[in-house]
């Protein structure tokens, strides 16, 4: 290395030593809150959930009655007014059963064939009515039901502004008692919770009500109350310091 390398090498290196090292930006003072805004609505939408199960030592007995039963169902959903659209059906499912006196044996003691079915119903007042067709023509089990707004997005907007306004007004309120005032936004974040009111009907052949809506009377639509859903939206904020 000549003389000339080295005196350059030491001049490069004492101006990189003296280059203050870059400090990381320093937040701003900040109030963090958050609000929550529920929004409760009628809703005018029902999700339902059915099973078809048929247990036989015979499985080939237990597959044909099964799919007959499940034709029927079928067939009493689109009478009761259910669109192909909202109607879907789940893969037919075939599990051997070993259990007798709740106690394992080797020997299959039946076939359980079952297969589920759900659909939406747009009128909330036949409800009742399509239960007890889908039981007359075979289901052996009605499962949960989640009932919805066709209006979330619009509801969902509402409580998105009320939860933003409450947030803000909360944080006003702690800077003030503190003597500061709140500045421009310094971040936002949205946390956003599903409609909620759910209910189920379970049981096998035999089934019994369990939830929040009141069907006195299967066949009597007129004394079925869905309730409300809530529509509910949190947001979190942090605010500049004044």
């Amino acid at each position: 290395m000549t003389l000339r390398t080295i005196s350059l090498v030491a001049f490069f290196s004492m101006i990189a030593s003296a280059a203050p090292a870059q400090q990381p930006a320093l937040s701003p003072p900040l109030v963090s809150t958050s609000g929550t805004a529920v929004i409760r609505v009628v809703p005018d939408l029902v999700d339902i959930r059915f099973e078809v199960e048929i247990r036989n030592a015979d499985l080939t007995i237990a597959r044909q009655e099964q799919s007959e039963r499940a034709l029927k169902v079928l067939a009493a959903l689109r009478s009761a007014g259910i669109a192909e659209t909202e109607l879907q059906s789940s893969h037919v499912r075939i599990s051997p059963n070993y259990t007798e006196f709740r106690e394992e044996t080797e020997k299959v003691k039946f076939y359980s064939v079952s297969q589920d079915f759900s659909c939406t119903l747009t009128d909330l007042k036949k409800l009742p009515d399509l239960i007890a067709a889908a039981l007359a023509a075979g289901v052996t089990r009605v499962g949960s039901g989640d009932f919805r707004t066709s209006e979330v997005l619009k509801h969902r907007e509402e409580a998105r502004l009320k939860a933003i306004r409450a947030a803000k007004e909360k944080a006003i309120t702690l800077a003030a008692q503190l003597g500061a005032t709140v500045g421009k936004p310094y971040s936002i974040r949205e946390r956003t919770s599903r409609e909620n009111n759910d209910w189920e009907w379970s049981g096998g052949l035999t089934s019994n009500f369990v939830g929040t809506p009141a069907v006195t009377d299967i066949g009597t639509s007129s004394i079925f109350a869905p309730g409300t859903v809530d529509v509910s939206e949190t947001v979190e904020v942090s605010f500049v310091l004044e």
